[in-house]
């Protein structure tokens, strides 16, 4: 049996705070929020290269040093004895530009006297080359302290021969909100339009703070402030209202504890810039969780602050902005007196959410917006589920689980992770909890390296065979005379899964609705796709195996099954019409519709 090595890493954050840790990605790098540490980010330089680093949040090109000026006058008016000559101080600065337009803070400042205003006179201003430059702005600043713009250059040395300062072009100046106090720390960050944005502080619960424009670590801002300058701004809604998310779809979204706002340039869509407030309009009067939102094409799924259920965010034509709907209507007694703890989107191949609740078990959401087709389905181990996310690996997206079982009465932890959807044979699918599989070059009976399952008995698959009853002993299971050897196995817990339709509800002509009527199912029509082992019945208690083995060779197993498949059901009246439909081994099931055939007071 193969296995992998974790590779570890120290971080600064504990077990217990890791449910208020927000987090967004952008290639190799996490960047982390927490409202106890200050911000952080995990970076990712090679297979087993994993570092924690601080975000420090200022440019990433250092400034020129060694800025000085020599003044030069040869003109002192001796034509008029000196009557016109008005020596004034002016003092420079100077930034590094590199060759992406992002630029440094200023250098140390040079002051010279000299009256520029008469020919012949200038400044010459000097200074050390800075690495990663491409080029230098140079400032100026006359009889204030206020600078401004006066000239760009690839080299080190500026002539300046009275050139006028562009005063609304002031150098970058440096500015971190989060580095006072532990107050100042934010605890959620996230990405949009080329900064990264970080909001909900101790200090200041409904304030955000926007990086300058493709510098996600610099807060840099200048005086007076330009468009690419970082930004900062407060929410203010009717009550209490702390900023739980940041969410960043076609638009900002700002989910609070009271309502969802959305945030934009100008209040019609138009980008975020430094020297102008944003537009902030207060969309939906449902405010949001903690638990991080998740984005599925253009609609955002979230947990409301109040109450237990899953509530969407998308935009309505009807009202020119965001609606928000109940998406746990029709399932709530999978959520009252529980919350949601951990959950992510797997969008290949099913399109489905998967939810961690409170109590251990498992909710899965089925979501296909444009078929209008969605559904909770709960999900149980022999365990309790603690932890979720999703990795795309090998053209689908992999779940990964923290699951908590007991083995030989010790708890233990274990990171599971679900098998492809996507597989070539039969003999190639996994459907068993806490499962391990192996391919041998020569077949054997007996198997080991299943330590995890000691003492519990298993269920496995077997060259494509179901067997069943194996106790682990040792950390290995001897096959049964059934199926003596094998070289494709997989072991693990067996599990039932089970699909029962919702009652029948119809309005027969001339009879009425059947609802409250004496009524049976006769035949059903199962619609099946690669399948096999499966059950169907009136209700758990009287369920039929579907055959169907045709001409398969003895000794190999059944063929899948897809296409329709006709099922007598029990002779039994109900007042209700609903089929039932079982697997209970470790073999797939995709029942793709069924369709029963009614029969009403007798006929």
């Amino acid at each position: 049996m193969g296995v992998s090595r974790v590779y570890q890493v120290g971080s600064s954050y504990n077990g217990v705070e890791l449910a208020e840790l927000d987090f967004e990605q952008t290639a190799d790098t996490m960047y982390l929020a927490h409202l106890d540490h200050p911000p952080a980010k995990l970076v990712r330089e090679g297979h087993t290269s994993w570092e924690f680093i601080g975000v420090t949040f200022g440019p990433s090109l250092s400034a020129p040093t060694g800025c000085a000026v020599v003044a030069s006058m040869p003109n002192v008016d001796d034509e008029n004895d000196g009557e016109n000559l008005f020596p004034q101080p002016a003092s420079y600065c100077i930034t590094a530009v590199d060759e992406n337009g992002l630029e440094s803070r200023a250098s140390n400042k040079a002051t010279a006297t000299n009256d520029l205003t008469l020919k012949r006179n200038y400044n010459t201003i000097t200074w050390a080359a800075a690495a990663g430059a491409d080029r230098y702005k140079v400032y100026k600043a006359e009889n204030s302290q206020f600078f401004g713009y006066i000239g760009t250059t690839a080299g080190t040395t500026f002539r300046d021969d009275n050139i006028g300062p562009a005063l609304d072009q002031a150098p970058p100046e440096a500015f971190n909100p989060f580095g006072e106090t532990a107050a100042d720390y934010p605890s959620t960050v996230t990405l949009f339009e080329q900064r990264s944005l970080w909001a909900r502080t101790r200090n200041v619960p409904n304030g955000v703070w926007a990086a300058r424009g493709a510098e996600l670590e610099n807060m840099d801002r200048s005086q007076p402030l330009r468009e690419n300058d970082s930004l900062s701004f407060t929410i203010v809604a009717g009550r209490v209202n702390s900023i739980n998310q940041l969410v960043s779809t076609t638009g900002l979204l700002a989910l609070s504890s009271d309502s969802i706002f959305t945030v934009d340039g100008d209040g019609q869509g138009g980008i975020l810039t430094g020297n102008a407030p944003p537009a902030v309009k207060r969309q939906i009067g449902r405010g949001a969780s903690r638990l991080p939102a998740i984005v599925v094409d253009n609609v955002v799924f979230y947990r409301p602050s109040v109450g237990n259920a899953v509530r969407t965010i998308f935009y309505s034509f009807d009202v020119d902005g965001q609606k928000s709907n109940d998406v746990s209507i029709f399932s709530p007694h999978f959520f009252e007196g529980l919350d949601i703890v951990s959950w992510c989107y797997a969008q290949e191949p099913r399109s489905l959410i998967w939810a961690c609740r409170s109590d251990g078990k498992l909710l899965c959401f089925t979501w296909e917006q444009e078929q209008n087709v969605w559904g909770w389905t709960l999900c149980e181990t022999d365990g309790r589920f603690l932890d979720c996310i999703s990795i795309s690996e090998d053209g689908e997206d992999r779940v990964y689980f923290i699951v908590e079982r007991e083995v030989q009465g010790v708890s233990r932890r274990f990171v599971e992770r679900l098998a492809p959807h996507l597989w070539a044979d039969v003999s190639d699918c996994v459907y068993l909890d806490c499962a391990v599989s192996a391919e041998l070059e020569e077949a054997q009976a007996t198997f080991s390296g299943l330590w995890h399952l000691e003492g519990r008995t298993v269920a496995g698959l077997v060259d494509g065979v179901a067997v069943y009853n194996l106790t682990v002993t040792n950390g290995t299971v001897t096959l049964p005379a059934v199926k003596p050897t094998a070289r494709k196995v997989t072991f693990g817990i067996p599990y039932t899964a089970d699909i029962e339709t919702l009652p029948l509800r119809m309005n027969v002509p001339g009879s009425g609705w059947n609802v409250g009527r004496i009524q049976q199912t006769g035949d059903a029509v199962l619609t099946l796709r690669d399948s096999r082992s499966v059950y169907a019945g009136i209700d758990a208690a009287h369920l039929n195996l579907i055959k169907s083995r045709v001409d398969e060779a003895y000794g190999a197993p059944d063929d899948l099954m897809t296409g329709d498949y006709v099922v007598t059901m029990e002779n039994k009246t109900t007042d209700g019409i609903s089929v039932w439909v079982r697997s209970d081994a470790p073999l797939p099931l995709t029942v793709l519709g069924v369709a029963p055939d009614v029969v009403l007071h007798g006929a």
